[in-house]
Formats: structure tokens, C-alpha cells, sequence
């Protein structure tokens, strides 16, 4: 009984085991997610490029003239609209002069007007001699004389006329230096940094402040020669700094290569100006890449050797749909997909999900995956 008992228990065992571990041959088929190979001619590949968000324009001001600051109108960082006051220098000297200029145009246009009367006086007086030297109640010398005398005064009206003309210059320059006491926004801006505080003696061109363009900002980008020949001027462009997605627009592209990153600059316009100047953004640009090849989920791999990965191609057997093992290469990965060359069809279906269960040869139920 003994002998005839060993041999049905290991029959049993046997099949037990075949029931653990191969239990596609001893249930239905297996149901996985299929999707189909999806062939493309290329692939995009997307690249970030770092560049500096800087204004558009920037200046440093200061006076043109020496002098004690006696006002700073906008402190670091006050935003201000083109042409407001934002500092002076102690104008009385400067006053006084413009006041002088402005008598002494006065006193000249005075003298012109005597001129003035004075030649209107000598004509109507040559007029009558004239008249008197043919009615022969005068003479000839004393008609010279009247005639000499208004060409005198023609003279002096030149002379009267220049010296208005050289008042005139003279209070334009008294004004001119007036208004170079005060500094101005050249544009609408913030103040980036104040150099000096009132009761400071300054030289002439001395920094006083540190003014940044704003609503315009520029971002400014080194690229590859390659990549700057892809560009478009105008054509929008996406831009990220930290967690903030901008957009911009080419303006510019410099002539010159950089002689230590061998890149060239490109300029861009972003519609965002809330950057402040100095800081990080990258560009994003995507380029398609012409190669021959299939797109998969990233979930459809199964590591294979040699570098290599595998994926499970279905393919219609006797007792119906049973798995093939095909060697790929990744070209280009996704986030949640992978461009791959292999012995793949288009169109074929490959499992899509839970390549850790199946096996080469294993028959399957295919549900299309979503």
C-alpha cells in the first residue's frame, strides 16, 4: 500500500506546483491592457537655456554741476512716473543769475526801442532837409550832416538787436543751468539705489542715484548658433523663473558670439514686468528630431539586457492571443512616455501595464487601455 501511495502524493504535489506556478495553463486567459504601437517620422525634444531678466534701460544720475543737495525727493525703491523731481541741488546762486539775465534783457530791449525811435526820427528828418535841399532853403552840408546821422542810427539799431540777442542767450544759459539743479526721471522707473543725503557737497557728475526702467522688462539669453538660427523674430516664446510661467517676444539677436560660452545672446521682451532685474529665467524651446520610431507608455518596459528594454507584443496563437518578447532601444523619454526603436509593427498591440506578470508565450485577453 505503502509503494502504491508515494507515487500519487507526488502526482498530487506535482500538480500543485503546476497550478502555483503556471497558472495561465490552468485558468482563462490572462486580461492586460493593451494600446497600439503608435509609429512617428520624429520626436520633440524640449531644452532650457538660463539667461538674466534685465530693464530695459538703467541709468545713473547725478549733476552736471557742483553744489550742496538741499532735497531727494523719492527714496530706494519709490516707483515714479517720467519726468518727476527726485532731487535738487541749492539753486540760489543760480537763481540770482537767471534774475540778472532777465534785467539785462529787459535794460537791451529797452535800448532797441530808443534805437528804434531815435532811426524813426532821423528818417523823417532827412525827409524834410531832403525836401528843404531842392527848395534851396538849406544847404548841402547840412544835409550831409542829417544824412550821416541816419546812418548812425540804422547802426546802432544792429547794435541794439545784438545786444537783445546776447541778453536772450544769456538768460537761455542762466535757465539751462537753473534747471541742471534738478534731476529728473528721464523715464518711468524705481530707484534702485541713493548714493548722497541732503547737505552733501557734490562735484559735477557725481552718482546720486540708481534709476531702473520699469514696465518693460528684458530677458537676456545665451543659445547655441544652431538654436539662434531657428528663431523668429516676434514670434512668442515660453520663459519660466522659479514656479512663474511667462511669455515673450524676440527683439534682438546681438552679432557677436561670446567669446567665453561660444553662445550668441538673444534678446527677448516679457510681457510680464514683475521680475526684478537680475533675476534667473530659462527659455524653453522644443525642436523635432526626424527619426523613425514608436511611441509607448513608459509602463509598456520591462528591462531586458545588455542596456537594453523589452516590451510584450501580442500575436494571434492556436489557443489565442499569447505574448512575444521584442527587444526596443529608448531614444527619448517623457513623463509618462517613451519613444523607441525595435521590431515593432504599426499598429501592433503591446501590453501596456503590469509587464511583471507576464511571460513570454502566455496567452491573454487584450482590453484596449485608456
Amino acid at each position: 500500500g505503502t509503494d502504491r501511495f508515494v507515487p500519487a502524493l507526488i502526482a498530487l504535489n506535482c500538480a500543485v506546483l503546476f497550478f502555483v506556478l503556471c497558472p495561465q495553463q490552468a485558468s482563462a486567459a490572462l486580461a492586460v491592457s493593451v494600446v497600439e504601437a503608435e509609429a512617428s517620422d520624429s520626436y520633440q525634444v524640449e531644452r532650457a537655456y538660463g539667461g538674466e531678466v534685465r530693464a530695459t534701460r538703467s541709468s545713473t544720475l547725478g549733476f552736471r554741476h557742483a553744489g550742496e543737495v538741499v532735497r531727494i525727493h523719492a527714496e530706494e525703491g519709490a516707483a515714479v512716473e517720467a519726468g518727476a523731481l527726485l532731487a535738487e541741488l541749492d539753486a540760489e546762486l543760480l537763481e540770482a543769475r537767471v534774475e540778472q539775465a532777465q534785467a539785462q534783457l529787459a535794460l537791451s530791449e529797452a535800448n532797441l526801442q530808443v534805437a528804434r525811435a531815435n532811426l524813426e526820427l532821423a528818417e523823417q528828418t532827412t525827409r524834410r532837409f531832403g525836401e528843404l535841399l531842392e527848395a534851396g532853403h538849406t544847404s548841402e552840408q547840412r544835409y550831409d550832416e542829417v544824412r550821416l546821422d541816419l546812418a548812425a542810427q540804422q547802426a546802432r539799431i544792429g547794435v541794439a538787436e545784438a545786444g537783445v540777442a546776447q541778453a536772450r542767450a544769456d538768460l537761455r544759459l542762466a535757465d539751462v543751468d537753473l534747471a541742471r539743479s534738478r534731476i529728473h526721471a528721464p523715464y518711468a522707473g524705481r530707484v534702485q539705489a541713493r548714493h548722497v543725503d541732503e547737505g552733501a557737497i557734490l562735484v559735477p557728475g557725481q552718482p546720486v542715484l540708481r534709476f531702473v526702467e520699469t514696465g518693460i522688462a528684458e530677458a537676456r539669453i545665451g543659445l547655441p548658433i544652431d538654436v539662434v538660427d531657428t528663431l523668429r523674430s516676434g514670434a512668442p516664446y515660453t520663459f519660466r523663473s522659479g514656479e512663474r510661467s511667462l511669455t515673450g517676444t524676440l527683439a534682438a539677436i546681438l552679432p557677436e558670439v561670446d567669446e567665453t560660452t561660444r553662445t550668441v545672446t538673444a534678446l527677448f521682451t516679457l510681457e510680464d514686468d514683475r521680475l526684478p532685474a537680475g533675476a534667473s529665467v530659462e527659455l524653453t524651446l522644443a525642436r523635432d528630431i526626424a527619426q523613425r520610431g514608436f511611441w509607448l507608455p513608459l509602463t509598456a518596459l520591462s528591462e531586458a539586457q545588455r542596456g537594453l528594454w523589452a516590451v510584450y507584443a501580442l500575436q494571434d496563437g492556436p489557443e489565442g492571443r499569447v505574448t512575444q518578447r521584442r527587444l526596443v532601444e529608448v531614444i527619448h523619454t517623457e513623463r509618462d512616455r517613451v519613444f523607441v526603436q525595435g521590431t515593432l509593427n504599426p499598429g501592433e498591440q503591446v501590453v501596456a501595464t503590469g509587464t511583471q506578470r507576464i511571460v513570454p508565450g502566455q496567452i491573454v485577453e487584450g482590453v484596449a487601455s485608456r
